[in-house]
């Protein structure tokens, strides 16, 4: 929201100074948009209970908003990107003099003690810092959140007692808005304004938490739990996790929902970030001297950060892991104590709460923080890009593989998916007994990129020790596996793949591997290899009953909102199959006595099924017309004016197993693909996509996919000149080319739609019938080959 230069200034007038009263209000606002539960222990400012770190946060954003000892809060208008109106409140250097509970840390304090040892005042002297943003979302509701100057002056909310439940049972003051850790590495990805993928996400609340806060989050990477951004959970995900089945997410089995939603090998974006460490507020926050020169020897009389082990006015919140707006990095030890049973039993007998433990398991990974001799050497890290030295345990051991090394594992090997392409797609070669000489590019889009099995990661040659396809086929070459010819200028070496060694002995030993896994799983082996069973989504017609009609038939009100469904989705929702909605006038007609006895296959038409099917309002009649109504009608003909009269909803089902993924009234959403001219050249194309966020396909992921299968240029408007507008969130895909019959079995997974290579082994599965192509006028149906 906030990483273009000037756009915590863009659209907005001169900054206001707010009333008293204003002020009031505004506070009392941040603590209900900061915390949780009634005031309990933490009223009492002096005494020395476990919340009364409470008592000193209550002061300090206190001092912070209201600024009863002298400073200015300010306000700021301003027009975000989208169109949304924003609020953002800063804060003017307070006076100095002693703040209280600044002390800061000597690195070996308790976390009982590191959190009393927070600021009570505000510890800003040097510069005017924002501190609360109010902003409108996607639907126009408005909503407060605090901004980071304002959130390291308060303990981190990994330090404190989580919040334990949503139920009105806990009344104890905590924190409102929860935490996502993730990796260090993460970190200078976030600082440059990108979102939180959902596979960087290291740790996920509990839905009661992400519930109470209403998708608002902070993100800390692990072993500093000083938060370096702020942002909401992606809206889809929200749902997902915290209402599943239309109702509240188990306590028993969140845990397992979260791990399945988010993680390594998870797609689409799982934090939406406003603010983070390194974007136009922290710049418009930095000292003057520091903009200057970048020397902070002058700034050593400020107030410190307990946690952080700096100043709070020296650019970086007081926190030595944060490096010049570019990284995040640990202070702090991440480690394990061997005597971890003990400890368990000891927290279950001081806890005796289930709902707490399972609150505290959800930081997940981060069991114990102990402070790091790293808050003493400030100096030694603020001027550095590398992360502080991670400490070891007593052993002198390390106490397991450190983040790159669990990254690495994680990621896909380029060179393993690269290697089984090629020798699957020269037995493909070989069955379909395709004739050589063979365009590598041809090779390479029709061929290697189909054998990438569809179930497990893309193949991406950058990724490859190769880089691109030409340098690997001169490798297979030069170890006989293939051979390969020049173009005809010689100019390039890897032109054609010429021949296919058959008798090679990789590709036998390949073969014979590959024979024995099939055989293993089951399956039956083919050159085109086997494809895991496939998913599909297919859209079905349902229907609704109207208010009148129901209510003039008097007919029986649990099988029109089906109660009885077979499917536990539709159950109670009045969404019914043309079988169960057919029942439903053939049990009228039964319980009514309507079969007329002198006609078979014939009913009689009585006062209310006339005025339900028949009648026609005063609206709909035309002057002069007669008012005649039938006393008796088909057996078929009443049925189809029956369906007739229903309202319209469709299901997005999954196939097989028929699993309900969305329910709607009228018909299913429709991706749009539409072909033009481009401008000024009616021999060339763009093809336009929108709509696929309708069936949770990631417009990006979209993007990259068809560009990588393709060979074409692809990139994504929010506000397309001369076009429809777009609902807010969307985007209009625009791609180089005439593709409407490749993204059609792309997205539909039918590989008999194009023969183009590049559209096989989709993973979309859309309905057909919800693909609509549009052809602009005089674009041809079929592209010339």
């Amino acid at each position: 929201m906030f990483q273009k230069d000037g756009s915590s200034t863009i659209g907005g007038k001169k900054d206001v100074p707010l009333r008293k009263s204003d002020r009031r209000r505004l506070r009392d606002r941040a603590l209900d948009a900061l915390f949780v539960g009634s005031d309990g222990a933490g009223g009492g400012g002096g005494s020395a209970e476990p919340c009364d770190w409470i008592a000193r946060a209550d002061k300090l954003v206190d001092d912070a908003v209201v600024a009863p000892k002298g400073g200015d809060v300010l306000s700021r208008k301003l027009k975000l990107p989208g169109g949304e109106h924003a609020t953002l409140f800063l804060r003017a250097p307070s006076a100095s003099g002693d703040v209280p509970g600044s002390s800061g840390s000597d690195g070996t304090s308790t976390r009982d003690e590191l959190i009393r040892s927070y600021p009570a005042a505000w510890p800003y002297r040097r510069s005017t810092q924002p501190i609360l943003l109010e902003y409108e979302d996607a639907d126009r509701k408005v909503h407060l959140a605090p901004l980071l100057p304002l959130l390291a002056a308060l303990p981190p909310p990994l330090l404190t007692p989580p919040l334990a439940n949503d139920d009105g049972s806990d009344n104890e003051r905590r924190y409102r808005i929860p935490n996502v850790t993730v990796h260090p590495e993460v970190s200078k990805y976030i600082c440059r304004g990108a979102d939180l993928m959902k596979s960087g996400m290291r740790s996920f609340p509990p839905p009661w938490t992400l519930r109470q806060s209403k998708g608002l989050v902070t993100i800390s990477v692990i072993g500093n739990p000083q938060p370096l951004a702020v942002g909401t959970i992606e809206n889809s995900l929200f749902r997902e996790y915290c209402y599943s089945k239309n109702g509240k997410q188990g306590r028993g089995d969140w845990k397992d929902a979260a791990a399945n939603l988010v993680g390594p090998g998870k797609k689409g974006v799982g934090v939406a970030v406003f603010s983070c460490y390194g974007d136009d507020l922290w710049e418009g926050g930095l000292p003057p001297k520091h903009k200057i020169s970048g020397q902070t020897s002058d700034l050593m009389d400020g107030v410190s950060n307990p946690l952080g082990g700096g100043v709070y006015d020296d650019g970086n919140w007081g926190n030595a892991g944060f490096v010049e707006g570019k990284h995040a990095w640990p202070i702090l030890d991440v480690g394990e104590d061997k005597d971890n049973d003990e400890e368990e039993e000891e927290d279950v007998e001081d806890e005796r709460d289930e709902g707490k433990e399972e609150a505290e398991d959800a930081s997940a990974d981060l069991s114990r923080l102990d402070l790091s001799e790293c808050n003493k050497e400030q100096s030694t890290t603020e001027t550095s890009d590398e992360p502080p030295d991670q400490t070891e345990n007593n052993n002198g051991e390390d106490n397991g593989k450190n983040g790159n090394d669990a990254i690495e594992e994680a990621l896909p090997d380029h060179n393993e998916i690269l290697l089984n392409a090629f020798y699957a797609s020269l037995l493909l070669l070989l069955s379909s007994k395709t004739a050589l000489p063979l365009p590598v590019s041809t090779y390479y889009a029709k061929y290697l990129l189909a054998s990438v099995p569809s179930s497990g990661p893309r193949l991406d040659m950058k990724q490859t020790t190769h880089k691109k396809i030409g340098p690997f086929l001169l490798d297979m070459d030069a170890n006989g596996v293939i051979k390969v010819g020049a173009s005809k200028d010689k100019k390039d070496r890897c032109a054609f793949l010429v021949g296919i060694v058959k008798n090679h002995p990789d590709l036998i030993r390949f073969k014979r591997e590959w024979k024995n896994d099939i055989g293993v799983s089951g399956g039956v082996w083919s050159a085109a290899g086997t494809a895991s069973q496939k998913t599909k989504l297919a859209v079905v017609d349902l229907f609704i009953v109207p208010r009148h009609i129901s209510d003039g038939l008097q007919l029986d009100k649990d099988a029109v909102m089906a109660v009885n469904a077979k499917t536990e989705e539709r159950k109670g929702t009045g969404f019914l199959t043309k079988t169960e909605c057919r029942a439903l006038i053939e049990n009228y007609v039964e319980t009514e006595q309507l079969a007329d006895p002198n006609s078979k296959g014939r009913v009689l038409v009585n006062g209310p099924l006339c005025d339900a099917l028949y009648r026609k309002s005063k609206k709909n009649k035309k002057p002069g017309q007669s008012t005649d109504y039938p006393t008796s009608v088909k057996r078929k003909d009443l049925i189809e004016r029956w369906i007739e009269s229903m309202e319209k909803g469709h299901a997005v089902v999954q196939m097989p197993g028929s699993k309900i993924v969305r329910l709607g009234r009228g018909g299913p959403k429709t991706v749009d693909v539409e072909v033009e001219f481009r401008q000024g050249n009616r021999k060339k194309f763009l093809t336009r996509v929108r709509g696929m966020e309708e069936y949770g396909i990631d417009s990006e992921a979209l993007s990259q996919d068809v560009a990588r299968r393709f060979a074409c240029s692809s990139a994504a408007e929010t506000d397309p000149v001369g076009r429809p507008a777009l609902k807010k969130g969307r985007v209009e895909l625009i791609m180089q080319g005439h593709l409407s019959e490749e993204l059609t079995a792309l997205l539909t997974g039918d590989e008999k739609l194009s023969s183009h290579g590049g559209a096989k082994g989709g993973d979309y599965n859309l309905p057909k019938s919800v693909i609509n192509v549009a052809l602009r006028k005089g674009v041809p149906a079929r592209k010339k080959r």
